[in-house]
């Protein structure tokens, strides 16, 4: 019967040999996991962009939505028609009650401009967003003199930033 004991180099050499083993198993193992989370990394950065490039549509569309509404009240309206026109005219022809719904549309509209203005600075929007849409919109509305009335009453209302772009557009008007 052979001897359980064997040579202690042999059974040494045995050990080691599954120990090694067992290191290559776990750092494959590693590895493995290394490039599992690289993937997963990846995917979740995809999937991030995609969810801001989504958020910046959902912006220009909302801001969309509010100028088209906007100029719906306009066009579907002739008595606001003839208010917005005579108020961009000659705005201290309005009589009371019309003053009140030029300075409300001028409001809608100038918070269109507000949100335009905003989601560039803050959400990185394309700063195309704001030169073409709301910077136009800005000289278009404001370059009247009922815009010129309303800014020169109404603009501080409205963030320090936003009345600074404003002003560098239309020039700040006092009397």
């Amino acid at each position: 019967m052979p001897s359980r004991q064997g040579s202690p180099t042999g059974a040494g050499l045995n050990w080691e040999a599954l120990g090694a083993i067992g290191e290559v198993v776990g750092a494959g193992g590693v590895i493995a996991t290394l490039v599992y989370l690289a993937y997963q990394i990846r995917q979740n950065t995809e999937q991030l962009e995609q969810s801001i490039l989504s958020a910046r549509a959902s912006a220009v569309n909302a801001s969309q939505v509010t100028l088209r509404e906007n100029r719906q009240s306009i066009f579907e309206d002739a008595e606001m028609a003839e208010i917005f026109l005579r108020g961009n005219r000659s705005p201290e022809t309005l009589s009371e009650l019309e003053a009140l719904r030029y300075r409300l549309l001028m409001q809608n509209v100038t918070e269109a401009m507000l949100e335009i203005f905003s989601q560039t600075a803050v959400t990185n929007f394309s700063p195309e967003t704001w030169e073409t849409q709301g910077r136009t919109l800005v000289l278009r509305v404001m370059g009247t003199p009922g815009g010129h009335w309303f800014w020169q009453t109404y603009s501080d209302n409205y963030p320090a930033a936003f009345r600074r772009a404003v002003e560098d557009l239309i020039g700040p008007y006092s009397d």
